[in-house]
């Protein structure tokens, strides 16, 4: 995607603009704007009122953020009046207008910081690798799957069992369950384990817990009717709505139903107060959006048609309307209300070859596979050609064992399931994404 899609950035100077690496587009007209380049220096802009840029606002020349220079900013997430960064060393900043119920995890409420502060107290020697803002509040995920949550508390969304807002992270129990990512609502908070499993908490009047009522939960609940269902891979909050995305690439969605989706039934004029299959008719999805300052949805297909869905440009549009887009990010600068991103764009990973996107996408994909693996009683979908290019076991198991190549399911044993399929993706993508302890622990 050229950054071009984003109006906002056509600000930016011919020769800073190539080096963009990272951005988020947030505020509530859609034209503030956070950027890091490939030489590690962080810039903002924009008309912010609520000096949610770190430096003076109402500037539309990009100014640079000092305090983050230099720090490797792999991600950022944006709240109404607060910003979160988080470096490669795991390290966060936080610093916004309004800190009136402790969302910047300075350890007070009296006073804001319109510069970037590291936000310390119980994420000293902590390092987190995962973060994600709620319109007030933020969840923060260790190395080591732990939980951690600061700033309004009124519905319950920091999950820590207290009614109380917090000024300074606090962790947040949930009963030793490995945390990998999370999403944050307006007012709501979704976290996913390693074994694929969603707990959800906070606001809850439409339903965005999945949970089958609407009463407000302040401790993190199992979203048990979705764990039965699939193994989860990826989750993502609008406003008042919620998705979740499978291993086998099916999309369930509740909440605010014109957000969903779903068509058919009592639930096409009424909030869906369960996890339910949305867009069946798309096929198999690998990606999906949305982000709490909007009612927005955005899903890829494996065969990268890019479909969206929800509040297009303030228009109720529950039907998936396919796009020309290459990417679900693509959607938000272009038809949502503000045009702000759903989450911190990566510009390096857009230059990726359609070649290379399309193996990306072909890993666990039901649909052209022609062989299973069985991991702990759970399928993972390959080709065998790819695994027997890219791996010498798997040349010799595949080429010894099977000759004929008519086997098309093998049974591992020796391994847990997250370790084994971290492996088999990082040979369609060259990534590897698994606790190192968890890998390290099994040979």
């Amino acid at each position: 995607m050229s950054i071009s899609r984003w109006t906002c950035l056509s600000l930016v100077p011919e020769g800073v603009a190539e080096k963009i690496k990272l951005a988020v587009i947030f505020g509530s007209s859609g034209s503030d704007v956070i950027f890091v380049t490939t030489d590690d220096e962080v810039f903002s802009f924009g008309p912010c009122a609520a000096s949610c840029l770190g430096c003076p606002p109402g500037s539309f020349l990009p100014r640079r953020i000092d305090e983050l220079c230099g720090k490797a900013i792999r991600d950022i997430s944006c709240g109404i009046h607060h910003v979160v960064a988080l470096t490669e060393e795991g390290k966060i900043f936080s610093w916004g207008s309004q800190n009136s119920f402790g969302e910047l995890g300075h350890g007070h409420s009296s006073s804001t910081d319109s510069r970037p502060q590291q936000v310390q107290g119980v994420l000293n020697g902590e390092k987190v690798v995962a973060i994600a803002c709620g319109s007030r509040h933020t969840l923060a995920v260790s190395d080591k799957g732990e939980l951690f949550s600061f700033g309004l508390n009124s519905d319950g969304q920091l999950g820590t069992g207290r009614a109380a807002n917090e000024s300074s992270p606090r962790i947040v129990p949930l009963h030793n369950r490995f945390v990998k990512s999370v999403a944050c609502g307006h007012n709501n908070s979704m976290a996913l384990t390693e074994s694929g499993d969603v707990y959800v908490w906070g606001y809850n009047s439409n339903g965005e817990l999945g949970l089958g009522h609407l009463t407000n939960q302040h401790c993190p609940i199992l979203l048990d009717s979705l764990s039965k269902k699939a193994a989860i891979r990826k989750i993502a909050c609008g406003y008042a709505h919620s998705l979740a995305l499978s291993d086998d690439g099916i999309l369930y969605a509740w909440g605010t139903n014109t957000s969903c989706g779903i068509l058919e039934g009592k639930m096409a004029r009424k909030n869906v107060l369960v996890p339910t299959v949305t867009q069946e008719q798309l096929g198999s999805i690998s990606d999906i959006a949305a982000t709490h300052q909007c009612n927005l949805s955005a899903a890829c297909t494996r065969k990268s048609r890019v479909f969206m869905w929800g509040h297009l440009r303030n228009q109720p549009t529950p039907c998936a309307v396919e796009t020309q887009f290459r990417t679900v990010d693509e959607v938000f600068a272009c038809f949502a209300s503000p045009a702000v991103s759903p989450r911190a764009i990566s510009f390096l990973e857009m230059t990726q070859s359609p070649l290379l996107l399309s193996i990306r996408n072909a890993f666990n994909d039901p649909t052209h596979c022609d062989m299973k693996i069985i991991v702990e009683g759970k399928a993972i979908h390959v080709h065998k050609a790819l695994l027997k290019i890219r791996c010498q076991y798997f040349r010799v198991r595949l080429g010894e064992l099977w000759h004929d190549s008519n086997e098309n399911t093998l049974e591992v044993k020796d391994f847990p399931y997250n370790v084994y399929k971290a492996f088999l993706h990082w040979l369609y993508t060259d990534e590897l994404n698994v606790d190192l302890e968890e890998a390290l622990g099994k040979f």
